[in-house]
């Protein structure tokens, strides 16, 4: 391998480290924790009666029903993303990047308005401030 290469390999790993970062503390700390809080009862001491309680028909009920949800989540996801792929398969990168703009946008409207409730609360004559 030579100095260019390796140069590169280096660059592209130094642009994953913010992404490791990101699933080490959003991702593997939250699953380890429920795993952590799966096998120990309240005081600390390692059980199996968490896990063998979602055979409880109360808890088995809200397993499945949670299961349902989730999959039928998923087919919606699917049947709404294909036909989009479909279409952006054919099309060339600025129109694509526009339509995908166009199936994004109504997803920003929540944090949109919710700064927007902020600059009310917080502006100089605002409700706080005024």
């Amino acid at each position: 391998m030579n100095r260019t290469t390796k140069t590169a390999a280096l660059g592209r790993s130094l642009l994953a480290g913010p992404y490791l970062l990101w699933m080490t503390g959003f991702i593997l700390i939250p699953l380890c924790l429920i795993l952590w809080y799966g096998l120990t009862d309240r005081d600390g001491s390692l059980t199996l009666a968490n896990v063998l309680a979602i055979a409880d028909p109360e808890h088995a009920k809200a397993l499945w029903l949670s299961l349902g949800l989730s999959l039928v989540s998923t087919l919606i996801c699917l049947v709404l993303a294909y036909p989009l792929a479909m279409i952006l398969r054919g099309k060339k990168a600025a129109a694509g990047g526009f339509i995908v703009f166009i199936f994004i946008l109504p997803m920003w409207m929540n944090f949109l308005l919710r700064t927007l409730a902020w600059q009310t609360l917080l502006e100089k004559n605002g409700v706080i401030n005024g």
